[in-house]
């Protein structure tokens, strides 16, 4: 029996020795963990890529607080009568609320669950193997 055969009507099950059975199971069960390797993979590509694009965006949140918060409390330095000091610190406040941006959006992209579509078909071939074994 190869894996790429399909499945048994119930006729043919009947007629099968105990030993043909537990090899068809056998064989059955190859093919769902091969199916679900495969869904496993698939998802966890993709979880990866989303956070890898998270940790990028953290990357440059990480970079760009200490220097607008350098940028920030240049005006203390400056703090003389002349506009330098107003422009360094609104442009100061700019990248920190960019950097701020870029927080809150690498958070907000990192997987909340990992592989959860993956647990949930593990939980339902799970919840049918219990049905038809009983």
């Amino acid at each position: 029996m190869e894996l790429g055969e399909q499945r048994l009507d119930e006729a043919q099950l009947r007629n099968m020795s105990t030993v043909e059975l537990v090899r068809h199971g056998m064989t059955e069960m190859k093919l769902l963990i091969r199916a679900e390797m495969l869904h496993a993979r698939t998802e966890l590509k993709a979880e990866l890529k989303e956070a890898r694009n998270a940790g990028i965006l953290i990357g440059a949140a990480l970079f760009l607080a200490p220097v607008g918060l350098a940028i920030a409390l240049m005006p203390i330095v400056l703090a003389l009568p002349e506009p330098r000091w107003l422009v360094s610190l609104i442009l100061g406040l700019v990248v920190l609320a960019v950097a701020g941006l870029l927080g809150f959006l690498a958070v907000k992209r990192l997987p909340k669950q990992p592989l959860s579509r993956t647990r949930d078909r593990l939980k339902l071939d799970w919840i049918l193997t219990r049905e038809e074994l009983q």
